[in-house]
């Protein structure tokens, strides 16, 4: 693939690393503020982001023509990055909700002062699963470098992991804390769900992507075979 393919396709997953950088920061500005003004700025940021998305996607397929070797390769590299594309719109669709879910406002539903740094680590990890899977779809490109044996990133399963223990200490917290009631237990319980379903999502294509690859390579041997 040409020099300005390559450059075309980093900056794509460039971008869609900064879309997840606004969703953390949307997270911290929430459990600061609740949905006021700066919720609706961030979920504005989120919006704008996926539109350039859009349309730099729609200029790296129109770019080079699909029945040409380097069409075929590029349209082979970019059907992963439709599911990551999902998980953003999914991403936006919390940042949205952060702003626009008024009731989050008063005080049942404001997440307490000593939960905070938990969410904010379920949150760094789940960006991390996020992060990790972009780097996978990054190392997948033929011009990539290969990592050196034994320098190897953590896997999205494992930040999946590692979101999982993290929401499932913080629902017993929830549950189990006496001065909460029953009212703002279950909306709370409900946003570490949402936050932790990310990673959920990137697992998920995560694997879908691998079982992709392992079908490739088998088509492959088996039409070597013959």
């Amino acid at each position: 693939m040409s020099r300005p393919g390559e450059s075309d396709l980093d900056s794509y997953l460039d971008a869609i690393d900064d879309a997840t950088t606004i969703f953390r920061s949307a997270v911290d500005v929430y459990l600061a503020n609740g949905p006021d003004g700066a919720c609706w700025q961030q979920a504005k940021r989120i919006s704008e982001q996926l539109r350039r998305l859009d349309d730099m996607q729609q200029e790296i397929e129109m770019a080079v023509p699909t029945q040409t070797p380097v069409g075929g390769l590029l349209a082979e590299l970019m059907d992963p990055l439709t599911g990551v594309g999902r998980l953003l719109k999914d991403m936006k669709r919390q940042v949205t909700g952060f702003a626009i879910e008024s009731g989050f406002s008063g005080p049942g539903r404001r997440v307490p002062a000593h939960l905070v740094p938990e969410v904010q680590e379920l949150a760094d990890e789940v960006c991390a699963a996020v992060d990790a899977l972009v780097d996978d779809c990054r190392a997948s490109m033929p011009w990539a470098e290969r990592a050196k044996p034994g320098h190897a990133e953590r896997s999205v399963s494992w930040y999946e992991g590692q979101a999982d223990r993290l929401s499932s200490q913080l629902i017993r917290k929830i549950f189990t804390d006496e001065v909460l009631d029953v009212e703002s237990q279950l909306p709370l319980a409900q946003l570490i769900e949402e936050i932790d379903r990310v990673a959920d999502y990137a697992e998920s294509i995560d694997r879908e992507v691998r079982s992709g690859r392992m079908d490739a390579t088998s088509g492959v041997g088996g039409r070597d075979s013959h």
